[in-house]
């Protein structure tokens, strides 16, 4: 997710145990984490999955690598396009030569809740991406963390089928290995009622970290 949370709307959070890779360089994260959008970015939900994971891991440095693109289909990240092949790039850069990628983390689906026939392609679409980028990285066993789409997302602001897709996460947990879905019960949205807002992805970013956690004992890792 490339946040379009408020700036102004919460704390910011700075940590030089939270790095970013931008510019082909590490450096300390600060938000907004993504470019894609310079007169839209803004907070997301990576800054407090990273700050509530050194709660529980004080010592380790916690590298993000934005690689968003916001309004985008998941059509436009299926292996072999532009934005697939750039993430890949990206990752394999950050990661030499000494750091390790534990876990991807997506959300994504606004998109493709607009149409009938895209909310139907879209588990077959998402299980393929998810095969195909530990495959494409060597790494058959990384978490992947989706999270619900926000319940106001509905067919009065253009995108009816947004239940159908956080039913796809939901769903897919119970097949899908070293899969987490995160809840987004009770998030509330920005003024134009499409993104969530910056409080509610404070809150969701930590929810993401407990589900990585969870995975990771579960998996004993």
């Amino acid at each position: 997710m490339a946040g379009r949370g408020e700036m102004n709307c919460v704390p910011p959070i700075v940590d030089d145990r939270i790095q970013m890779f931008r510019n082909k360089r590490w450096q300390k994260a600060i938000e907004p984490l993504h470019d894609d959008r310079l007169d839209l970015a803004g907070v997301g939900l990576a800054m407090s999955f990273a700050d509530e994971l050194l709660k529980a891991f004080p010592s380790v440095t916690i590298g993000l690598i934005p690689c968003a693109v916001g309004f985008t289909a998941i059509e436009q990240w299926m292996p072999g396009s532009a934005l697939y092949q750039r993430a890949l790039a990206t990752v394999r850069e950050s990661c030499e030569p000494h750091s390790k990628l534990r876990a991807i983390l997506w959300h994504q689906g606004e998109n493709d809740a607009r149409e009938k026939s895209l909310a139907e392609q879209y588990r077959d679409r998402f299980v393929e991406l998810v095969r195909a980028l530990r495959k494409d990285l060597n790494a058959p066993d990384l978490p992947f963390i989706s999270g619900e789409l926000g319940d106001f997302i509905n067919a009065g602001i253009g995108y009816p089928y947004g239940r159908e897709i956080s039913g796809v996460f939901r769903e897919l947990e119970t097949t899908l290995p070293y899969y987490a879905c995160v809840s987004a019960d009770g998030l509330t949205a920005t003024a134009d009622g499409l993104h969530f807002n910056a409080p509610s992805l404070r809150e969701f970013g930590m929810r993401y970290a407990l589900a990585y956690q969870d995975l990771l004992s579960r998996h004993g890792t």
